[in-house]
């Protein structure tokens, strides 16, 4: 332990003489805290009045006692931050990027151990985090991806198709009111419930009632993303019968339009059974491609309001709470989850942009 007669009075004078001199606030800092210990204050008085902690105290104190008064208020900055060129860095960090862009796992562990047989040196963790921070890296939630999922290229015809086929359907069905681009989808909806993250203060971790009861109602929707419109059942099933009341239930409600439907491929979607009302076209998605269906975001919004970490007594209450969250699904945030910029496209070409009803 540092004691009051370890600092000389000469260094206590040498300090002084400094501290009229310096004009460096970190400097300063270290300067009060030999003279401070000089005068007789304790190591943790030090601390506090300094707004430190007692381990940095002690530090200032060995640093001083270690070198001359010259040595010790020259200002020096903690390390480069730079131990290699832009170049140089780009160049390791390259090594990973493929790796990085697939999903797999990359530890910072690895990439330090990269960057330490380049300097020669430990590098620290820190300067690691540092430099992916300042490299524009961050770590995420990678999306699902099902290995049979169609390319790039399939993606945009199936665009392409479902413009042609508005312009088509503007063209021939002159009689209708309006023309409707309205994606389709199911969810299933049950007792079981699985633990999400909420918000709770620091040392608190909320329990909350969980359990794997295995019964399910199915909510069949339909949603425009130009206007927000929507229109949902609940149904027992998922199969060609209930598909074929939820399409005749669309078309009375849009009876003075022509929709085009577009679903994924599921079998009850493509069924010989199906009964498709004359003012409904079905189109499809490529397989495996969910995030072309913007509906997939409405089943997500509506998980996350109405059914998050919280378990129903029986299956009417499961029904109770979805027809009261699809309820408050308002155009507007229809609208916001669903616009997707290819979609929006369709409805701006001069050709449309007056036709459609928006």
């Amino acid at each position: 332990m540092w004691k009051k007669k370890e600092i000389t009075a000469k260094e206590y004078q040498e300090v002084l003489q400094a501290i009229k001199k310096n004009t460096h606030k970190r400097i300063d800092r270290k300067l009060q805290a030999i003279k401070m210990r000089y005068e007789g204050f304790t190591l943790l008085q030090i601390s506090e009045k300094l707004s430190c902690t007692v381990r940095t105290v002690t530090n200032i104190i060995t640093a001083f006692k270690a070198s001359d008064i010259n040595e010790f208020t020259k200002l020096k900055y903690g390390g480069n931050h730079r131990l290699l060129s832009e170049e140089e860095e780009d160049e390791i960090l390259a090594q990973f990027d493929e790796k990085m862009n697939k999903g797999q796992i990359v530890t910072v562990k690895e990439i330090k151990q990269e960057f330490d047989k380049r300097i020669g040196k430990d590098t620290g963790g820190s300067y690691i985090y540092a430099l992916l921070k300042r490299k524009n890296y961050r770590k995420v939630m990678p999306r699902s991806k099902h290995p049979k999922k169609a390319n790039e290229e399939e993606i945009e015809i199936s665009k392409k198709k479902i413009k042609a086929s508005v312009v088509e359907s503007i063209e021939n069905n002159s009689h209708y009111k309006n023309i409707r681009l309205m994606f389709q989808d199911e969810a299933g909806f049950g007792r079981i419930s699985k633990p999400r993250y909420c918000w709770a203060r620091k040392g608190v971790r909320p329990h909350v009632p969980s359990h794997y009861i295995r019964e399910y109602r199915y909510a069949y929707g339909a949603v425009e993303p130009i206007t927000g419109d929507n229109f949902f059942l609940i149904m027992p099933y998922c199969d060609t019968s209930c598909m074929n009341i939820f399409l005749e239930e669309l078309s009375n409600q849009c009876k003075e339009d022509y929709i085009i439907l577009v679903c994924d491929g599921a079998v009850w979607h493509k069924s010989k059974g199906l009964k498709i009302p004359p003012n409904i076209k079905i189109m499809f998605i490529p397989p495996y491609t969910p995030e072309m269906n913007p509906i997939e975001q409405i089943w997500k919004e509506i998980r996350t309001v109405g059914f998050k970490n919280e378990i129903f007594p029986n299956l009417n209450k499961v029904i109770d709470r979805l027809s009261d969250t699809i309820c408050k699904l308002t155009k507007k945030i229809v609208n916001r989850i669903t616009k997707r910029d290819w979609i929006v496209e369709i409805f701006t070409t001069p050709k449309l942009e007056h036709l459609i009803h928006v």
